[in-house]
């Protein structure tokens, strides 16, 4: 068992009624990621009364004929978010830059409906765990490159790395990484409607730059 599945079979018990999501990804190996895109919580998450904690970590490390999308799907019904969309489409367009070992987290590993919800009293104690996992993945998998997208995860992810982080790209800009505690850093606008909608229409090229600028990165 690697360091990883030792750490996250311990950190991904039930809390709050649910399983804790640390990340999505097609990698066999979620140690070998050296990209993490970054938001602030999930939507959905993993009842406890819809799944076993060892159908999640065999999930979680695509193996035994599970894989993290594939529950994602059979959770969600087969209908993604809007978020899960977008991501999608960016992940695409890196994979087409070169850019294949990505692991999709959140600087909370915890899911609520709206990342609002993360302050209400029955959520505070998974809030809390869902931190905890992602400073554990930060410091076992160590990535080059952070794509953190929104606001409020930029917000929580400068707290974590204790650095200021680049400011949001506006419209017309070049997609550009910043050094900041050892990461490159681009920090984009969030993928989450409604904020989404604000840059939509300019999206497609910025991640095609973006997609890009990473892959030069690593």
């Amino acid at each position: 068992m690697s360091e990883l599945e030792r750490v996250m079979s311990l950190l991904t018990q039930p809390v709050g009624g649910q399983f804790p999501r640390p990340w999505m990804t097609d990698l066999q190996n979620p140690e070998s990621a050296n990209v993490f895109v970054i938001g602030k919580n999930q939507a959905n998450g993993f009842e406890i009364s819809k799944i076993t904690h060892k159908r999640h970590l065999d999930a979680l490390f695509n193996r035994g004929g599970e894989s993290c999308r594939g529950l994602y799907d059979e959770i969600t019904g087969y209908s993604p978010s809007p978020t899960r969309t977008n991501t999608d489409r960016m992940r695409s367009l890196l994979k087409q830059a070169g850019v294949d070992k990505i692991l999709e987290t959140n600087v909370v590993c915890f899911s609520t409906p709206m990342s609002a919800d993360l302050k209400f009293s029955h959520n505070i104690s998974g809030a809390a765990k869902g931190k905890e996992i992602f400073a554990a993945l930060l410091s076992i998998v160590k990535p080059k490159v952070l794509i953190v997208h929104g606001a409020g995860a930029s917000k929580e992810l400068s707290a974590v790395l204790n650095a200021d982080l680049p400011t949001e790209p506006k419209e017309g800009s070049k997609a550009h990484g910043a050094k900041v505690a050892g990461y490159t850093v681009f920090v984009i606008p969030s993928l989450a409607p409604p904020a989404f909608n604000k840059w939509s229409r300019w999206s497609g090229p910025y991640l095609q730059s973006l997609a890009k600028e990473v892959a030069k990165s690593l």
